[in-house]
């Protein structure tokens, strides 16, 4: 999967359009120096050999230089921390918002609170994240200036020396990954309630909570894991929008400026990186399904 990826990443910035040699010296640039700066790039080669190339150099840790002359390497270590204490937030609200809208509404399923609730999510996932980002900053901060419009980290700090800046992003990120994945949570419960063991347990006169936290829950983890990590994509891709608002100096925002200068090599580490997180939310996913249902450990 990830190799596919990187084939469809390097083919996409092969066409994007402009040339990296002319917006890296400017556009008074005479023809020799785009032509040494081309040829520094390794932009005169075919686009196949380019390609193995820096595949060839991922593969043993060298994620070429970016336009300014910094190793990409470091540059991304250091946006990925930002970023992944920004995902931490995001992904606990998200599972938040999507376990107690989901179950609250599975466990209603056609009363009046269920359609309350359903209406809320599908309101949740249609509000673009931008237009939730848009509303956060308007009331919280500078109506009732509880948090920074922005979300700046000083050179050599970390998010978690001031989390009130996390706050925005994180709840801008997870609103619509959450109303999403709280859709299919309750599908999920819905199911469940009907399942033989909830069913048995009802029977036998156990308490409602019971119910749910012993026999009801334990057969959701496998397809909510699924729904998750899925809804990783949602935080992946919200973050190259969200963090620009905020300001935020993460994974999402390199990847827009770097767009932004065609600046070739950032592009495809930092696309990388997100598509392997994606990847592996997926495999993390799969792995708690088996462990969380005996039928699928169970060899025929």
């Amino acid at each position: 999967m990830l190799l596919g990826v990187s084939a469809l990443l390097y083919a996409a910035t092969a066409v994007l359009p402009g040339d990296p040699a002319t917006r890296i010296l400017g556009q008074d640039a005479t023809p020799e120096n785009v032509e040494a700066m081309r040829r520094q790039l390794g932009l005169d080669r075919p686009v196949p050999v380019q390609y193995a190339d820096w595949l060839g150099g991922v593969l043993t840790g060298d994620l070429g230089t970016a336009a300014t002359g910094r190793p990409v390497g470091p540059l991304l270590r250091e946006r990925a921390g930002n970023s992944l204490i920004l995902a931490g937030f995001a992904s606990s609200l998200t599972l938040a918002i999507a376990l107690v809208v989901g179950v609250a509404s599975g466990l209603r399923a056609g009363r009046p609170a269920d359609s309350a609730l359903s209406v809320g999510a599908l309101v949740g996932v249609s509000v673009p994240d931008f237009v939730v980002a848009g509303v956060l900053i308007s009331l919280f901060a500078f109506t009732f200036e509880w948090f920074p419009p922005v979300s700046l980290v000083l050179a050599g700090n970390s998010p978690l020396d001031r989390p009130s800046i996390l706050v925005l992003p994180a709840v801008a990120l997870a609103v619509p990954a959450g109303a999403w994945a709280s859709r299919y949570v309750r599908a999920a419960v819905v199911d469940a309630r009907t399942a033989p063991n909830v069913e048995a347990a009802r029977l036998a006169g156990l308490s409602p909570r019971r119910v749910l936290l012993r026999h009801l829950l334990p057969g959701v983890i496998g397809p909510t894991a699924q729904v998750f990590a899925a809804a990783t994509g949602f935080l992946v891709g919200g973050s190259v929008v969200v963090e620009g608002i905020f300001a935020y100096p993460g994974m999402g925002s390199l990847l827009a400026s770097a767009v932004a200068v065609e600046d070739i090599n950032v592009i495809l580490a930092t696309g990388l990186v997100m598509a392997t997180a994606v990847v592996a939310s997926f495999l993390v996913a799969d792995l708690a399904g088996v462990l969380s249902n005996p039928r699928l450990r169970t060899r025929p």
